[in-house]
């Protein structure tokens, strides 16, 4: 049971590792989003930028509810007004959210660009073969483990184990 714990909590650090930066930049988003809402709120109208779209730019420029993009910046709306078959969106820049999303596409794409091979070493922990659960084999039945590494490469070790306990006296 101990065991189980252990690698679990093991598999979680590697995940949260693996995944850390991302949850980071989700949570930091809503909260950037949750801000720019609550800031909308307190602010007059020769403060916001106003966009007069047609229904078509207004449908491809809205991203979210709450949100348009429009010349490759994310703006956040306080409100909308339709006249004479126009719409107009007065809205707020957010800065914030631009940067986050930028910083987040730019390392995206910097590991997508990376050039360097996988390691050997992981490759060949990820290409371990693992004993199966004891239950899921006959009791008196023979497993075989292969793993070839870089030190034995021309070679494939194999190890019987025995499932059963040994007797009794």
């Amino acid at each position: 049971m101990v065991k189980r714990f252990v690698s679990i909590g093991f598999l979680m650090i590697i995940f949260l590792q693996v995944t850390g930066c991302y949850l980071y930049f989700a949570i930091r988003l809503s909260a950037i989003r949750l801000e720019m809402r609550e800031q909308l709120r307190h602010l007059p109208a020769e403060q916001l930028t106003l966009f007069t779209l047609t229904p078509e730019e207004f449908k491809q420029a809205r991203v979210e509810d709450h949100e348009i993009k429009v010349n490759g910046k994310m703006y956040d709306i306080a409100r909308v007004e339709v006249q004479d078959n126009l719409i107009q969106v007065y809205a707020l820049h957010d800065e914030a959210e631009d940067n986050l999303l930028s910083f987040l596409s730019e390392l995206v794409n910097r590991s997508t660009n990376d050039k360097k091979p996988i390691p050997d070493q992981l490759i060949n922990l990820l290409a371990l073969e693992f004993l199966l659960e004891k239950n899921s084999l006959p009791a008196n039945c023979w497993q075989t483990i292969n793993h070839e590494s870089a030190y034995r490469a021309k070679s494939s070790s194999t190890f019987y184990t025995n499932e059963t306990p040994p007797p009794r006296g």
